[in-house]
């Protein structure tokens, strides 16, 4: 009933914008995809503009920009854009007017400023009616709104040789705002800032003209109206307030407080901000993050300043807690910015104020990338209040192992696999979201398993019970897996690997596997046709004995099943390669690589599994990459933390970097970028602070202090130079038990739907395609003329945007670089 109200919801968004998209161009979703890659957009809370929601207007853009190029080409249209620069707040018309002029020639410059045109109402009798070329004059090239405001309207008029014609106009970006298709009035949404482009189509001409939208939002304190005092904002549940922590946006300050935040403020030498990173990269539709710093000073006010070229925010907060160290960006306002970015950078300045004097600045530069990714997180939780299967806490209480999931928009995780008497972690994930297969925690020697149907979370138990499923490389499909070998918990699996059937747990017969080999945590590659492994154990298709601590793959041929090219992708001069996880593209592995282990389970990111005083060093490791192709590796410096992670020697934080292990990829790229969710034990913050190896609630008390043993995500430049740094400064993924020690995440893409059904996506849907159907978009197997982001591709030349760059990578188009910043 839920998913049929969501459908019923984005259908009805969809009709309402159906009559300002051009009747011959087909709705993209350029940037249509899921609110988050563990989240489906359509059900996630937004904030509302006269009575639209901003990500419902996001969702629905056309296909415009990939077919524009080509349709300006035969009518003879042009396009250009009018700039807009300084910081306005006063909601006023801030551009003057443009006019656009095409010919065979290419474009020429027409007068700026308001149109002066005689009209003809369409009387095609009338001299030069239509024997020159369509041009387009708008009243005003750029406006300024106040956020939530439909005002001021731009008026754009359609002519022949200074004769005013009655074309038909349309626009690009419905999430803008929309135009009368007769009398040529636009109107903002006020809801996302940025450029639209007007159409105007007459007599078989287009001519086009753009103009800049800047959004402005000063807010004093919590607003539920607009979206800021709700679901995304509160809610003290499993995740913390707004799934990230914190108590929540707080009231307004008294206004000789907001007065002294305006002011020049003071250096505080003890400020430092925590939390976020400076230039993270972050993907849109994502929770708002919970800016953290730290002082000594006692705040009692917070100016959060966030500016980029078509949207700036004001916000002023009264402290929340005392002391007074973190604060979040309201829900509504991260959207907005989000949807707004065009590329460019964003700058955060804080100030805080204290007795009437203002303090600071803190400033960041963040960068967003074009793109809401889809999918669903599962992860392993060794704490969780969601299930009650293991005694007992420091405090006595019952506990839980099991596999959960961050999902769409809610702002804490889902059981998934296990209950209150059944144990169900050491998980994978099938690279497509259809099936889990997990360890059975009760049975013996932890070697049984269970696989789970993620459709419909049926459970069916496995066998035969040897931990042969445990660990393992899952198919993109589900339906069979590459066995792992290494001696990890749960998994005891030492003949020689094999592929196995998930259903009966019988061997596939496949050849070119060499006879003893014993591989350690592999994983296939999102298209099926690669398998990385550590080289653990027996010999390789060349004879060269095993080492315990290299990288190796293998190709594999689905067809014939047939492994062949075993090669050594990286011997890692100190430590042990583990976890490697492939690239979208196939092209390259993510790594952890093991520096100190806690000398008790292969792989493990613990200190001590058994005791709360144990002499055993905590596990070390970093996350690196590698080129498959030239065999170079390289650590991914900026994820692991280089240069600017917080210290705290006292609580067991001298040196977080080395605290990052267990990558898996999203399987699908996005925006430029490939998204890899790991675990670290780093500080969250001051949110989670206590020692980094205090994660086990039979030994610590985890009821008010957060473990750090948390799940991230950070950014990996698709196209990087091999033995570069292709990584950014990692965020914290929203969403997941505050109170729990979290590890393990696989990012997939949610199980498929039928052909048909309401889609945002191509890669949501089984036939590959989503398309148009009378003004929606649905799930469809037939391909269309070409193929937009996330649509189903076998080539390059099959994406819309092949000219400009996009890809055919995994079976799916993808932009292979950011945008450049407009």
């Amino acid at each position: 009933m839920e998913r049929e109200t969501a459908r019923k919801e984005e259908k009805e968004g969809d009709l309402l914008l159906a009559p300002i998209l051009p009747p011959l161009l087909l709705p993209s979703r350029f940037l249509a995809l899921s609110l988050l890659p563990w989240a489906r957009v359509r059900e996630a809370p937004v904030a509302r503009v006269d009575g639209r929601d901003v990500l419902s207007l996001v969702m629905r853009i056309s296909r415009f920009t990939l077919v524009l190029a080509g349709s300006i080409v035969i009518a003879g249209g042009s396009a250009a854009c009018g700039a807009n620069s300084g910081s306005k707040f006063d909601g006023g018309n801030g551009g003057s007017g443009s006019s656009f002029v095409t010919g065979s020639s290419g474009i020429a410059a027409g007068t700026s400023g308001s149109a002066s045109l005689s009209q003809n109402n369409g009387d095609a009798s009338q001299p030069g009616d239509e024997a020159g070329s369509l041009a387009i004059t708008t009243s005003a090239s750029a406006i300024d709104v106040t956020y939530g405001q439909q005002s001021p309207t731009v008026t754009a008029i359609a002519s022949i040789n200074g004769v005013q014609v009655p074309a038909s106009f349309t626009v690009d970006r419905g999430e803008l705002g929309s135009i009368d298709a007769a009398t040529g009035v636009f109107t903002p949404t006020g809801a996302v800032g940025g450029v639209v482009t007007i159409v105007a189509t007459f007599s078989g001409q287009v001519a086009t003209a753009s103009v800049s939208i800047t959004v402005h939002w000063v807010q004093s304190g919590a607003d539920a109206d607009a979206g800021t005092g709700g679901a995304a904002d509160a809610g003290g549940g499993l995740g913390g307030n707004g799934g990230v922590g914190g108590e929540g946006p707080g009231a307004a300050p008294d206004p000789a407080t907001i007065t002294a935040l305006g002011t020049t403020p003071v250096a505080d030498p003890s400020l430092q901000f925590l939390y976020p990173y400076d230039q993270t990269v972050w993907p849109r539709g994502l929770l708002a993050p919970l800016l953290q710093w730290s002082t000594t000073q006692s705040y009692d006010a917070v100016s959060i300043h966030i500016q980029e070229s078509a949207f700036e925010y004001q916000g002023y907060f009264a402290s929340t807690a005392t002391p007074f160290v973190h604060h979040p960006v309201p829900q509504a306002a991260w959207d907005a910015l989000a949807y707004s970015n065009g590329g460019e950078a964003v700058k955060v300045t804080l100030v805080f104020a204290a007795g009437g004097v203002a303090y600071g600045p803190l400033t960041q530069t963040w960068t967003f990338a074009p793109t809401s990714l889809t999918g669903t997180v599962y992860y392993n939780s060794y704490g969780t209040n969601l299930a009650h299967n293991y005694c007992c806490t420091l405090g006595g209480a019952e506990f839980g192992g099991a596999t959960l999931a961050i999902r769409h928009g809610a702002t804490s995780p889902v059981l998934v696999a296990g209950s209150d008497s059944e144990c169900r972690v050491c998980h994978s994930v099938s690279a497509d979201g259809s099936r889990l297969v997990t360890g059975q925690g009760e049975s013996a020697n932890y070697f049984g398993s269970s696989a789970y149907d993620l459709g419909t979370l049926a459970e069916t138990s496995l066998s035969p019970e040897d931990g042969r499923f445990n660990w393992a490389a899952l198919y993109p499909d589900g339906t069979f897996l590459l066995a792992n070998n290494a001696p990890i918990a749960g998994a005891g699996f030492t003949q020689p690997t094999q592929l196995i059937a998930v259903g009966d747990g019988g061997i596939v017969p496949s050849t070119g596997l060499p006879p003893t080999l014993q591989v350690g945590s592999p994983v296939f590659s999102p298209d099926g046709k690669h398998v990385a492994f550590n080289f653990y154990g027996g010999a390789g298709s060349d004879g060269g004995a095993a080492d315990g601590t290299s990288l190796a793959m293998m190709d594999y041929d689905a067809a014939t099943s047939t492994f062949s090219n075993f090669q050594i992708l990286y011997t890692p001069p100190l430590g042990t390669s583990v976890w490697p996880s492939f690239l979208p593209t196939g092209a390259a592995v993510i790594f952890e690589l093991e520096t100190v282990s806690d000398g008790s389970y292969w792989g493990e990111t613990r200190k001590c599994p058994g005791s709360a005083t144990c002499s055993n060093p905590g596990t070390q490791a970093q996350l690196w990459w590698v080129d498959v192709a030239t065999k170079r590796a390289a650590p991914l410096a900026s994820l692991n933390g280089a240069t600017y992670l917080p210290t705290a020697p006292g609580t067991g934080h001298p040196d977080d970097t080395v605290l990052n292990y267990d990558p898996t990829v999203n399987p699908v790229a996005g925006g430029g970028y490939a998204w890899v969710v790991f675990t670290s034990r780093r500080l969250y913050g001051n949110i989670a602070t206590i020692d980094p190896y205090e994660s086990d609630p039979r030994y610590f008390d985890l009821t008010s202090s957060p473990t750090t043993k948390k799940l991230w995500v950070a950014a990996i430049d698709l196209n990087a130079a091999p033995g570069t740094d292709p990584s950014h400064p990692a965020f914290y993924l929203p969403a997941q038990e505050l109170l729990a020690g979290n590890s393990r995440g696989y990012w997939v893409v949610d199980a498929c739907e039928a052909n048909g059904t309401t889609c945002l996506t191509g890669d949501q849907c089984c036939g590959g395609y989503c398309s148009e159907v009378d003004g929606g978009l649905v799930c469809s197997d037939q391909p269309p003329s070409c193929s937009t982001e996330f649509d189903k591709c076998t080539q390059t030349s099959q994406c819309c945007g092949a000219a400009q760059g996009m890809q055919c990578i995994g079976g799916r188009c993808a932009t292979v670089s950011p945008p450049v910043p407009r």
